[in-house]
């Protein structure tokens, strides 16, 4: 009797599917960041001053995601994995955020970030806010989850 070997069979399809054209993507390969939202609605969702229209989004593809980075604001489109959410339990500092995405958390950065995790499906979105001096995380929790929520319609 003989007993073929699940990963055998898993390359030989990757192999024959990249031999005929057949791409293999991640559930976040075309997606561009700085697209998902204009850049107007992320400054008035985060409450940004005059410094955010100073310099325009820059969009970074990265290896399985996209990222868009703003004055004062980053926000990445990533494929889930759950050892995110894990990493972030064990550091502390993490509140749950209820109705964003499958599962969300704000994670107080003692780096003078405020960060936002969301679960969507296949999908990781995370947002890090600057905290400005005067703010806290407190402070600027609202604009933070509302950017979320936006973004997380368009992921959906």
């Amino acid at each position: 009797m003989r007993v073929t070997s699940p990963l055998l069979v898993a390359v030989f399809v990757w192999s024959a599917a990249s031999q005929i054209g057949v791409a293999f993507q991640s559930p976040t390969a075309d997606i561009k960041a700085c697209a998902l939202l204009p850049k107007e609605e992320v400054k008035k969702l985060i409450g940004a001053g005059q410094v955010f229209d100073m310099m325009a989004p820059e969009e970074e593809a990265l290896a399985a995601g996209s990222s868009c980075n703003y004055p004062g604001v980053m926000i990445q489109v990533l494929p889930f994995l759950q050892s995110t959410f894990d990493a972030a339990r064990k550091r502390g500092r993490l509140e749950t955020v209820p109705d964003v995405g499958d599962e969300a958390y704000l994670y107080d950065n003692p780096a003078g970030y405020a960060e936002v995790y969301v679960k969507i499906g296949g999908r990781l979105l995370t947002l890090q806010k600057d905290i400005d001096t005067g703010q806290t995380v407190g402070s600027v929790r609202s604009g933070v989850i509302a950017l979320a929520n936006a973004l997380v319609t368009r992921l959906r």
